[in-house]
């Protein structure tokens, strides 16, 4: 069964209108206090809107991969390759760049500048100071 792509579409841009409007940001930060792998992701779009595109690539290098990859899912719904084995090597390929740059902004930027900064009022820290597993100070 095929899915409904303007139901699909519809659906993203009214979550993405919703995280917006609310300010909600990264649910994973917002849990963990760790940025997750997309983390920059929605900044970089904002830049590449605004043509700063040094600031797009800082804020996440990947940027540029989510709409052409989406266009792809949309016009290609059984994948860009004919070939199985071509399709998940691609696959496998997006998930190592994703990882991979994922790890290295980890290293060079975590904790303490944007985006991969953390966030010390993650849900995890309140709920364990308030089951008494963790300490402030």
């Amino acid at each position: 069964m095929r899915p409904n792509w303007k139901r699909v579409l519809l659906g993203a841009l009214l979550l993405a209108a919703a995280v917006l409007i609310m300010d909600v940001g990264c649910v994973f930060r917002k849990t963990t206090g760790v940025p997750c792998p997309g983390c920059g992701m929605t900044r970089a779009h904002l830049a590449a809107l605004r043509l700063d595109f040094k600031d797009a690539f800082f804020y996440h290098p990947l940027w540029f991969l989510p709409a052409p990859l989406a266009a792809a899912e949309l016009f290609f719904p059984g994948g860009v390759f004919r070939s199985k084995k071509a399709q998940n090597a691609l696959t496998a390929v997006l998930l190592a760049a994703v990882l991979g740059v994922y790890l290295v902004r980890m290293i060079l930027y975590f904790p303490d500048t944007p985006p991969m900064e953390y966030q010390p009022d993650n849900l995890l820290l309140r709920l364990a100071s308030l089951l008494g597993f963790a300490t402030g100070g």
